[in-house]
This record gives C-alpha cells, structure tokens and sequence, in this order.
C-alpha cells in the first residue's frame, strides 16, 4: 500500500476556522491544534460550516477537527450519525482527504481494537477510493 503524499494544516487555516468558528485555543503552540481545538458538542457547526468552504486548506483543517469530534462522541447514536456524515463528505472530497482517510485508517496498527473507534469504518473508505 502506497502512503499518500503528506498534508498538514496551514497556519492560515488555523487562522481562519480559529476566527470564523470562535474556536478557543491557548497554547503557544499549534501542534496537534486540529485534534485539540474541536468540541464535540460543537460538530453541528462545524459540519454546516465545512459544507459553505470554499477554500480547500481551510476544508482539509475543518475535516480533521470534524473526524476528531465524531471520535469523540460519547453516545453511540451521535457517533454512528456524524459518522455517517463523515464518510459521506470523506468519498465525495475523497483526493482532498486522502492523507486524512490514511491517517485514520491507523494502517500502522493492524490489530484494530487499539486503533480509533472511527478506524475502521475509515479503513473500508480507504479500500473503496484509494487507488494503488
């Protein structure tokens, strides 16, 4: 299996989701920041915001904080539904998550339990879309 080409969150992005989701985030320090920044009560929000970008860093940040919010659901029905939501917009915007839907496959892991919740669910995208 090919590892696709590495992404990261731009700073720009993390500017702008930071403003335009009045996101708190107070450490000096933005590493990890999509993974630390979203609420789960919150990816409503984020959800409906993510359908309005326009710009694609900016989509690329807001889908890693979408993803992290849906592991972080503690209901097993809100997980299963923003779950959904997910892989929906995750196969239509397939080339500009790539790196994401790989990352949260946890291919490096192959015992699955001590992966994501959203893994393997991600994993199955992965074998659908991927090529090569």
């Amino acid at each position: 299996m090919k590892e696709p080409k590495l992404r990261f969150v731009t700073r720009k992005s993390i500017d702008d989701l930071t403003k335009n989701l009045n996101l708190q985030y107070t450490l000096s320090d933005y590493q990890d920041w999509e993974f630390i920044v979203g609420k789960p009560e919150d990816i409503e929000e984020y959800i409906n915001y993510y359908t309005t970008e326009a710009d694609e860093d900016n989509k690329f940040a807001l889908m890693e904080i979408i993803i992290q919010a849906t592991e972080d659901q503690t209901m097993e029905n809100d997980f299963l539904k923003y779950l959904k939501i997910v892989l929906k917009l995750l196969k239509e915007n397939f080339r500009l998550h790539e790196y994401s839907v790989f990352y949260w496959s946890c291919f490096e892991n192959e015992n699955i339990e001590d992966c994501w919740k959203v893994s393997p669910y991600i994993r199955e995208l992965w074998q659908e879309c991927s090529i090569g």
